[in-house]
Formats: C-alpha cells, structure tokens, sequence
C-alpha cells in the first residue's frame, strides 16, 4: 500500500510544525544570497506574530553564521507558508456552529485551501520579483528587502517560505487600535506608487501578476453561500443587542448588495480603461509601524502580498481605511484622504503617462460602490481572527481590547453606508 504524500494541511517535522527545515533554508540562502556562508543549528530562531496571519508562521532568527561576515544580517524575518491559523479558525467556526459542513466536503475545502494557499505564495514572490526589476527605489513602494525565498512546484508541495530583512522597533497595529490621517500618509504614496508602475512595466511583467492571482476565486469562496452565512452569524452573537439587527437587513439584500461580479468588473461598469495594481490584502496587520516621539506611528513596510492582484484603483482604499482609521474619521475624512491620494498618484506617474488613467470623481464612485463588499469582507478580521489573537493575550491586555474587538463603533460605521 502506497503511504500517503506529505501535506501542507498537517503539521510537519521542521521548524515550529512546519515541513521547512533548516537545511532547506541554507540551500535557498545559498541560491539568492550567492554564498556559502551557512546559519548555523545555534542560530536563535523565536516565532514573532502568531495569531496575525491566515497562512504563515513568521520566525525571527537571530543569525549565527558559520563564518563570521559583517555583510550578512545579523537578524532576519522567516516566512513560511503554515495551515495551523487556518485549520484552527474553521475548526472554532464548525465546532461552534458557524459553519455546517459535511465531511465530504470538509476534505473538498482543504483541498482547495491547499492549491490556494501555494498559489498564493507564489504569486508573492512573484510581486517581489516584479518590483526588484522595475529597477525603482523600493521605499518607494514600502516593500521588504527579500533574502531568500522558496516557491512551490510540482517537486515541492510543502516547503514555501521567504526570508526578508527584520525591521528593528517595528509592530503592527491590529483592528482594534486606531491610525490617524497623517500616520496613513505613507502608505497611501506607497499604494499610489504601486498603481503607476502598472503603466510603466513591460506589459509581460503586468501579464505574470494578472495570470497568477487567486484573489477572485478566493474571495467568491469567502463570501458565497455558507462562508458568508458564518461570518454573520458569528457578528451577530459578538454584540447581538447592536448587530443582529443590522446583520438581518444586510442579509435580506442578497445580491443585490453583495453584487460580486459587478464588485470585480467595476472598471468596466465606470469606463476605467485599465486594471492596476491591487495588494488586495491592505489592511492594518499587515503593515509595519515604527513609534517616534508622542506615540506617532509611521508606517514603514506593506506585507504580504499573496492575494496582489489587478483591478479597480479603490479597492485597496476601502480595506486600508476600514481597517486603520476609526469609523467618525474614516466617514468625515474619507473624501478628503482620496483626494490627497490621488495627488499622490498623478505625482507618481510623473511624464510616463500622456493622460490619467482615471478621473478623481471615478476613483470616489469606485470607493462608494465598492465598500459593500470590501467592507463586509473585513467581518472575519473583526471577530474569529481577533478571537485568535486575544486568546493569546496576556489577561489583562486581552479583557482591555475585547472592548474593543466587540466589533462596536468601528463595524457599524462600515456598514452604515449601505444600510
């Protein structure tokens, strides 16, 4: 009988449950880094973030170099692509009963989550790649400096991962904490940044982002039939007196408000002649923020671009927004910040473009009629992730941000535009 393959759906033997060892580390180092320099078993290697993300464990290692060289990090951020986050959000969700599911098609949904889950991956480095070769400052774009990195392919369906350069004094800031307009100034440059390199890279390089993306498929799984339903029901019993109301009238829409195809086609239905860039993945945990004097955070990296894909010039703003600034600010400012950001935009395409590739007045009708659907697919940052990360929390810390996390003033006002 034929044992059965490895699968990144279980917990392997490397590092922290993973199937990635550090053998497979030294090996990549020695592909992207051009040395034979080696880290060494007693190099010092600490999971940072857990309970941030969806698909990785991110390790800090503190190098230990099998020869000493001052042009090696001493630090370095380890990104490997890890199903636990996952398994555990939708084992809460059924056990609860959030999610019903047949076992049949339980087996059919990790399958799936599998094939996405590298796809995703790759189509991050492949980001990556694409803005090392457009030859541009990337502080520009705000994005790490990458070391090493591993894809998946049909020889390697376990081991993905990305080392990238470690950021000292840097955190996130999660959904319960609250950004002002002037600390989300970077990156909007960045986001504006990122959307003019659409029409200045050769247009095979646009090709391989556009080909490689998951996001539409990934975002019908999350928000069609039982997906959505458990989302709501799990908003509905954080604050049922505040929500459940609201909640059933979103619900009595349908399609009408959760309108998907036009959600994904809204160039089209606004006469915006071309597709940009889109991190599609921009909300608050996955930038990193450095303190200066007064508890000023300045934003200084974008992570994780799994889910980069191309489309509408508003839909990385409706998820940014949502998720960093407080709902009085975001629903008095948002026209106001738009404005600024488009500056940005027509700032960063400089000469390289005869005419702007959107009016002002389309990006803010795109951002209108985009927020339904962005909005409501932030509810699951709200509630089961926050859930994750506070079970986590010291006691004290976690009774002072649920609070907070009860989804209260900051999900009401996103989905008061549409009710």
């Amino acid at each position: 009988m034929l044992s059965k393959p490895p699968s990144i759906l279980e917990n392997g033997q490397g590092l922290f449950g993973t199937h990635v060892t550090l053998e497979d580390i030294n090996s990549s180092i020695r592909e992207h880094m051009k040395t034979e320099i080696q880290l060494t078993s007693d190099s010092q290697m600490d999971v940072i973030g857990d309970g941030n993300g969806f698909s990785s464990r991110v390790i800090l290692i503190t190098c230990n170099w099998s020869i000493h060289s001052e042009s090696l990090p001493k630090k370095m951020v380890l990104k490997i692509v890890s199903f636990v986050h996952i398994r555990e959000l939708v084992e809460k969700a059924i056990s609860e009963g959030y999610f019903k599911i047949s076992k049949e098609d339980e087996e059919k949904m990790s399958e799936q989550f599998e094939k996405s889950i590298q796809l995703m991956h790759n189509q991050e480095i492949r980001c990556y790649e694409t803005f090392k070769s457009a030859n541009t400052d990337s502080q520009r774009f705000l994005t790490p400096k990458v070391n090493f990195y591993q894809k998946f392919d049909d020889n390697n369906s376990t081991k993905g991962f990305i080392g990238m350069e470690y950021i000292e004094r840097s955190d996130i800031k999660h959904t319960y904490e609250v950004c002002t307009p002037e600390e989300i100034q970077p990156v909007l440059r960045a986001i504006a940044s990122i959307q003019a390199l659409s029409f200045t890279i050769p247009a095979d390089d646009f090709k391989r982002i556009e080909d490689g993306s998951v996001y539409i498929q990934t975002m019908n799984g999350m928000m069609s039939g039982e997906g959505m339903k458990g989302i709501f029901e799990h908003t509905k019993k954080a604050d049922p007196e505040r929500f459940a109301e609201r909640i059933t009238r979103i619900q009595s829409h349908g399609s009408d408000l959760l309108n998907l195809e036009k959600a994904f086609d809204l160039n089209r239905f606004l006469g915006i002649p071309r597709n940009v860039f889109v991190h599609g993945d921009l909300w608050s945990a996955n930038i990193l923020w450095t303190s200066g004097d007064n508890n000023v955070f300045s934003a200084c990296k974008i992570l994780d671009y799994q889910m980069m894909h191309t489309g509408n010039p508003a839909e990385d703003l409706v998820r940014f927004l949502s998720s960093t600034l407080s709902g009085s600010t975001r629903q008095s400012q948002w026209e106001n910040i738009l404005e600024q950001f488009y500056g940005y935009f027509v700032e960063a395409l400089g000469e390289s473009q005869e005419e702007i590739p959107y009016t002002l007045d389309q990006l803010k009708q795109s951002y209108r009629l985009f927020f339904p659907v962005g909005g409501l697919a932030l509810l699951p940052l709200f509630g089961p992730v926050i859930d994750v990360k506070i079970k986590i929390m010291e006691k004290e810390k976690a009774a002072e941000h649920r609070q907070i996390s009860k989804i209260n003033r900051k999900l009401s006002d996103s989905l008061s535009p549409f009710l």
